[in-house]
């Protein structure tokens, strides 16, 4: 574990990791990695109410399983999915910004995942999950069961460890957040408590960044020069009707715009 307090520092701790790494980004360094249907109260309800979300989005724009649970999860229905990051100035931007003013005085935390490690050991440990990967038949098998609260067996056994899902790219956040998925199966705790008990090092496969709380503004004002900000990863759409207004009606005032629009 490294401590960093400034945007140089944290690159100068990346600098020269291989592999497939991917990231994830939590303003509170105390998190551990467990999805939000798994926490507290949510395990009692998060199942039922992801269900009725995707029941519903499907009826309305056909979407598939994966693509539904991926936009519950981006509006903060509890899921069994943990969102993850291919870009790490994504994650350091996640481990800095505090949208509710809960952890403005807490470090943050980036957690590097090497994925190329963690597949190869779910393949060597010839586990049920090394089998299921994203557009391959046993993820859809296994989600559509789920979806329809059936036994959720895949041939005959539970999808055991979580398992990496890229996104589907059909919602633009994801797409800007160049984010894919860990998602839990049979097991329901924190990923550090899994590993663990499958006699797995935790720290083969996970790394982890501290953020400094005193140097988070600054390091957002870093990636804000980036074009990493809350406006560009959640596709601020009140920003974008701002933009067009003003292009369209420059300075004119209200009751002028609204002569324009016939709407008078």
């Amino acid at each position: 574990m490294e401590r960093v307090t400034s945007y140089q520092e944290y690159m100068d701790v990346l600098n020269g990791r291989g592999d497939v790494i991917v990231f994830r980004g939590q303003a509170n360094s105390d998190f551990v990695l467990i999805p939000s249907g798994l926490r507290g109260d949510h395990i009692e309800t998060a199942d039922s109410q992801m269900f009725r979300f995707v029941d519903e989005m499907k009826k309305l724009f056909n979407f598939d399983e994966l693509t539904c649970i991926e936009i519950a999860q981006h509006f903060a229905l509890p899921t069994r999915m943990l969102d993850f990051s291919y870009s790490f100035d994504v994650a350091l931007f996640f481990a800095c910004h505090d949208e509710k003013g809960r952890y403005t005085e807490n470090d943050g935390k980036v957690f590097i995942f090497n994925k190329s490690r963690y597949e190869q050991v779910l393949r060597e440990r010839k586990m049920r999950s090394s089998e299921v990967i994203r557009n391959n038949k046993f993820l859809y098998e296994w989600l559509q069961k789920y979806i329809d609260k059936e036994s959720t067996l895949v041939g005959n056994e539970e999808v055991d460890m979580p398992i990496f899902i890229d996104a589907t790219q059909q919602f633009d956040r994801l797409y800007m957040q160049k984010g894919l998925f860990l998602l839990w199966g049979r097991e329901e705790g924190p990923l550090e408590k899994i590993l663990e008990r499958e006699g797995i090092d935790s720290s083969y496969l996970i790394d982890t960044i501290v953020i400094d709380a005193a140097a988070k503004p600054g390091i957002l004002k870093k990636l804000a020069e980036k074009h990493i900000c809350e406006d560009t990863l959640y596709m601020n759409v009140g920003i974008i009707k701002d933009m067009v207004r003003n292009i369209k009606y420059g300075g004119k005032r209200e009751q002028d715009r609204r002569l324009d629009d016939g709407k008078e």
